[in-house]
């Protein structure tokens, strides 16, 4: 039934680049906000794809001059609880110590990649996902760019990678880099959206970045139940945007599709996407589609960049 749904409606919303979405035009009504980006947080494990996301927030920098920040979180190393309070303190300063010698190596050994952008660093004692996300609120980060490894042991399927606890808590836009690779264009950006009031702030967010990128967006509504979804629900989901959202860089996709998780990962694939981008903890918008399973699944199975930001938080400047 699906399928057939799928089929009925693609004749009147396709055209030579892919079945089922339409283009919109151009901007009706109002102008797309400002989205100011002064200062860029990348946190590091010295991994060659920590480097990746640190060339990639370089790239972002230059066209808004923001600020770099590199972050090491080290754990607080281990301590006999006989051991003086003075040796307690030497070990942390040691510690620390080693952990600064090593984001010096990393910064010198990658350097090439940072296009002699000045990248601030800083080593901080703490658990990493809390010392992250408490440094970039002390900072006034604008975003988060992170490499991620994805979930590669029992206790990262369990308990969740430092990338996804910061996704997850974050009040700011992440941008979570997979292992992918150094040369990373983002060309085509899919946002899955729901047909809620947020879709407007949502993809306006998007549009903005996306410009930085001369991008496309695929807003993606997947049609999960074809027994209460019809050819009208589309209509009045087209005839909405067309009123109120309207870009030459948007384009609309409807395709049938029960697992979100899977719909979202076929389509990236069918459509050369080559960023994702997931609302995290909009109020509403979890029952369905943008449950945080899904971010999450995305965020630690997916190759392909995240980025996941907070509507309710995104302050326009």
């Amino acid at each position: 039934m699906l399928d057939e749904l799928q089929h009925s409606t693609s004749s009147k919303y396709s055209n030579s680049r892919s079945n089922h979405k339409t283009t919109v035009k151009s901007m009706k009504n109002t102008e797309l906000p400002m989205i100011q980006i002064s200062n860029i947080l990348v946190p590091t494990d010295f991994s060659d794809n920590s480097a990746n996301a640190m060339h990639l927030a370089v790239s972002i920098a230059k066209g808004s001059k923001a600020k770099i920040l590199a972050v090491h979180a080290c754990h607080m190393p281990y301590a006999d609880e006989h051991m003086p309070p003075n040796m307690v303190q030497e070990l942390i300063n040691m510690h620390q110590l080693r952990s600064e010698e090593q984001m010096s190596a990393f910064i010198a050994k990658h350097q090439s990649k940072f296009d002699g952008y000045k990248i601030e660093t800083k080593v901080v004692l703490g658990f990493a996902a809390e010392t992250i996300l408490d440094t970039a609120k002390h900072n006034k980060t604008d975003l988060i760019v992170i490499g991620t490894q994805g979930a590669n042991s029992m206790e990262d399927r369990l308990f969740g990678t430092v990338t996804w606890n910061i996704i997850k808590h974050s009040n700011i836009p992440v941008i979570a880099i997979p292992v992918c690779g150094n040369d990373i264009k983002f060309k085509n950006i899919m946002i899955p959206f729901e047909g809620t009031d947020y879709d407007n702030d949502i993809i306006f967010y998007l549009l903005k970045f996306a410009e930085r990128y001369n991008a496309i967006v695929h807003g993606v509504h997947f049609i999960q139940d074809a027994s209460t979804f019809n050819k009208a629900s589309i209509d009045k989901l087209q005839n909405r945007f067309r009123k109120e959202l309207e870009a030459e860089t948007l384009q609309l996709h409807f395709p049938a599709e029960k697992n979100i998780t899977e719909g979202i990962k076929k389509f990236a694939t069918r459509n050369n996407v080559d960023m994702i981008c997931m609302v995290t903890h909009n109020q509403g918008l979890f029952s369905t589609i943008f449950h945080m399973s899904v971010t999450r699944n995305i965020a630690l199975y997916s190759q392909i960049p995240l980025l996941a930001y907070n509507m309710d938080k995104i302050d326009f400047k």
